[in-house]
């Protein structure tokens, strides 16, 4: 994929304190302005902690009810590579 650099860069890089509420404010703001994001989706950090393989990468969340990144448990903390990933309208089955 032509944007696998992004992907990595986003899960290595050190979160922001403000990294959920910032990037599911986006998301939400999307999703307001009636575009084609219909909510959101956790992608794993592939080396994470317990607490982190225990998300369902498959769930869609309402960025009002995602789970908050990093998770309060997560041993990586805001290293945690644990990322929000918009979904799209055609991505979501019918």
């Amino acid at each position: 994929m032509a944007f696998d650099w992004l992907k990595d860069f986003h899960q290595e890089t050190e979160k922001p304190e403000n990294y959920a509420e910032k990037t599911l404010a986006a998301y939400r703001l999307g999703m307001r302005a009636k575009g084609s994001i219909v909510g959101v989706r956790v992608v794993r950090d592939k080396q994470g902690c317990v607490a982190c393989q225990k998300l369902d990468e498959t769930a869609v969340y309402h960025p009002d009810d995602a789970p908050h990144l990093p998770l309060p448990n997560c041993t990586k903390g805001r290293k945690c590579g644990c990322v929000y990933r918009p979904v799209m309208a055609y991505e979501v089955k019918d």
